[in-house]
């Protein structure tokens, strides 16, 4: 939808329009029109509502009752204030059970383990057992050396030896190999209990800005799941204007321009508010885009979520030739006579006027066509 109108005065250009009907109501009512120069604007209809700043919906990130909200509707609060508690009694216990599981891993890994130490003691043993073939098969060696002894004594000895070697290794790497995974264990029971953790804090929803908590959505008591907006928290002090503009108009708006907006809680009041970006999708259902302004001239209170209609001025000229729309034609033709069309130029244009830049001149008398 699209409303235009003309501007009476340079301060709110477009703005006070009703001197423009008065005119075109007089000018409806004759059969001709003598054409003058007026202030002459273009703009695009707009409606929307006012939003605090960073206003946005508060969700639980996990499904439950709610134990107890923690604020009211009001109150100021800081980023990271909890605003309510949900039933967490489950996953306490499992938060409990993760911490013991944890420090029961922690002491498989630590000196005192009967895991590690009886494999330690295997291990001390092993070793002895191996050093002392060791020197048992030297000192054999040193005798057949010197011819004293029998070949089978040192074939024994050998034997053994390598027995023991054998041994000593398997429990070494057994040793290791336990010792890993306990620690392996150890990581991953401490991974649990963070994650217990995590889920702990899941079950308290907070602020993420410093602001005011403007709706809580929901009671003690009720079940909520993650999907269930449970609170409105914005900026205490800041708003934007948030308007939805046609898809037909939108290519029209760019950043910075003027817009000139009306709310009911002020009735006729009009405050100007500039365009500081736009919404770069569709709304697929309501064919519309969202464009968000900021105020230039701010209200003495608001309240987020009331109702603006509002004009962004497209383009505007203080001095124009210009005719009443009624008195163009569709092929962009107006009467100079009766019986005679002239073809004409055309600029901006509006509900009301159309300006004329080239095909009739100032104080020529134009004819309504019937």
């Amino acid at each position: 939808m699209r409303l235009n109108f003309v501007s009476l005065n340079s301060l709110f250009g477009l703005l006070i329009f009703s001197g423009f009907i008065a005119l075109q109501g007089c000018a409806s009512k004759e059969t001709t029109y003598t054409v003058k120069e007026k202030p002459v604007s273009e703009s695009v209809y707009a409606s929307g509502v006012i939003k605090a700043a960073q206003q946005y919906e508060v969700y639980a990130g996990v499904n439950g009752i709610i134990k107890k909200i923690l604020v009211e509707e009001g109150d100021t609060v800081s980023a990271g204030t909890p605003l309510i508690i949900i039933d967490n009694t489950v996953s306490e216990f499992a938060a409990d059970n993760a911490r013991i599981a944890m420090e029961m891993s922690k002491d498989q890994t630590g000196p005192a383990s009967n895991t590690l130490l009886d494999l330690e003691a295997r291990l001390k043993l092993a070793r002895e057992r191996m050093l002392n073939d060791s020197i048992l098969l030297k000192r054999q060696q040193n005798l057949w050396d010197q011819q004293v002894g029998a070949k089978l004594d040192l074939e024994k000895r050998e034997l053994a030896f390598k027995s023991s070697n054998t041994d000593y290794y398997s429990v070494l790497l057994q040793y290791n190999q336990l010792k890993s995974d306990l620690e392996k264990k150890y990581r991953q029971s401490v991974n649990t209990f963070e994650i217990s953790k995590k889920q702990q804090s899941d079950f308290s929803a907070v602020s993420n800005i410093n602001g005011i908590v403007y709706d809580l959505l929901k009671e003690p008591g009720e079940f909520i799941t993650t999907q269930t907006p449970i609170a409105i928290v914005g900026s205490a002090d800041i708003f934007e204007i948030e308007l939805q503009v046609d898809e037909f108009d939108i290519v029209k708006i760019k950043k910075g321009q003027r817009v000139f907006l009306t709310m009911d809680s002020y009735h006729e009041k009009i405050f100007e508010g500039i365009v500081q970006r736009i919404g770069p999708i569709m709304n697929p259902r309501s064919r519309t885009f969202t464009v968000f302004a900021d105020f230039v001239d701010i209200p003495e209170v608001l309240y987020p979520n009331l109702t603006v209609e509002a004009n962004v001025l497209i383009q505007k000229k203080d001095k124009a030739l210009v005719i009443p729309a009624a008195y163009v034609t569709g092929g962009k033709g107006v009467l100079t006579a009766p019986d005679e069309t002239t073809q004409v130029v055309t600029g901006i244009s509006n509900m009301e006027w159309v300006e004329i830049i080239e095909g009739i001149k100032k104080e020529q008398v134009i004819y309504l066509p019937q």
